[in-house]
């Protein structure tokens, strides 16, 4: 039974990824990225910056995380086309979310999941949807997680088209000031262990604001690096979330952060700066060094925030005792977070995120 039913699925869809005709994403809008001059079509960190940057984080930087591609359709049937500069695979992590396409479409103005370009190797295509009523929509498709489209097409049937989006939904909000939200931080700002592109917190905050987002997560490697404080100075934004203490240990906090942060403060003293402690990882209920060390950088990140925030008033600590729940449900690994995390992550840092940018608002 479980055969026929993969047989009829697949025998289902009349339209076939190769009967599309295709566009390439460069000829649409493209979100997500604070740089142009990247190395990549779709990089996240600048050409010109490359010697100062770490190794590690160079190679990182060309994960296209967060990056978003904006059209608009009459199509009837939509894919995807794309290739990748790694076909990484990893143990814990479906790779629908590693190097996989989402897509989303505007619904009463709410972005609404159709569906994952699912991938097949460094040259990976697939339709997403088809028998569509071929009505004009705006649609909103999220680039992998954990490795780098080098390049990328989006197909529709023959008779439609593909186009740059024909409504200025995203980064419309009056609240936002047409300014995008940047994360800095680690593996799990990155996206890991998100199913899919659109799961990550940093992409559910920007479809619940309708702002754009710009990801800075880099894995195993947010160090409080003074090439990325260049280069988050370099942003023009008003929202900046700092979640790297994961990756410090004790010492690079105390070295690195308050540094770190109050200068990211003094060159944006109109921005809202969002200070994350360490989440709750389920395995420190049980071991206690673990838990120690949790607990000691998140005492001196406060103890950071304590002392900056007298002439930076901006400043906003997040404490995190539950904000993926207190289930222990939400991880896959002890660590790394399910969509449910995410989920959890994303409505709770939402809540203070909307606070900041209310109370911009009114103060204009």
């Amino acid at each position: 039974m479980l055969i026929t039913f993969f047989l009829c699925g697949t025998l289902s869809f009349a339209q076939k990824v190769n009967d599309l005709k295709f566009v390439d994403a460069q000829e649409l809008e493209i979100l997500g990225r604070a740089f142009d001059n990247t190395e990549g079509l779709y990089g996240r960190l600048p050409l010109d910056m490359k010697n100062e940057y770490r190794e590690e984080l160079w190679y990182l930087g060309a994960n296209t995380a967060g990056v978003a591609v904006r059209f608009s359709s009459n199509a009837k049937a939509l894919g995807a086309k794309w290739s990748l500069l790694n076909d990484f695979s990893m143990n814990h992590m479906a790779s629908t979310g590693i190097k996989g396409i989402d897509l989303y479409v505007l619904n009463n103005e709410k972005w609404h999941y159709l569906g994952t370009s699912r991938p097949n190797g460094k040259q990976s295509s697939s339709l997403i949807i088809s028998n569509m009523e071929g009505i004009e929509k705006e649609y909103l498709a999220y680039l992998p997680l954990y490795d780098a489209a080098t390049a990328l097409e989006f197909g529709c049937d023959s008779a439609a088209f593909i186009s740059k989006p024909k409504q200025n939904i995203l980064r419309s909000y009056k609240v936002t000031n047409n300014k995008p939200i940047v994360f800095y931080g680690t593996s799990i700002v990155q996206g890991g262990c998100a199913s899919r592109p659109g799961m990550i917190h940093t992409s559910i905050i920007g479809r619940a604001l309708q702002s754009d987002v710009i990801n800075l997560g880099f894995s195993g490697n947010a160090r409080c690096d003074k090439s990325m404080l260049k280069t988050l100075q370099r942003i023009d934004a008003k929202t900046y979330v700092l979640d790297f203490l994961p990756n410090c240990t004790i010492e690079m906090v105390k070295d690195s952060a308050e540094y770190f942060i109050s200068n990211l403060a003094k060159a944006k003293p109109d921005a809202e700066i969002y200070l994350v402690e360490n989440i709750n990882f389920p395995t420190a209920i049980a071991d206690t060094k673990n838990a120690k060390e949790l607990q000691e950088e998140n005492a001196q990140l406060y103890a950071i925030y304590e002392r900056l925030k007298k002439n930076h008033k901006n400043l906003i600590y997040i404490k995190t005792d539950e904000i993926i729940g207190t289930d222990g449900e939400s991880t896959v690994d002890g660590v790394h977070l399910t969509d449910l995390g995410f989920m959890r992550f994303a409505e709770n840092l939402l809540k203070y995120i909307q606070n900041g940018l209310l109370r911009r608002s009114s103060s204009q």
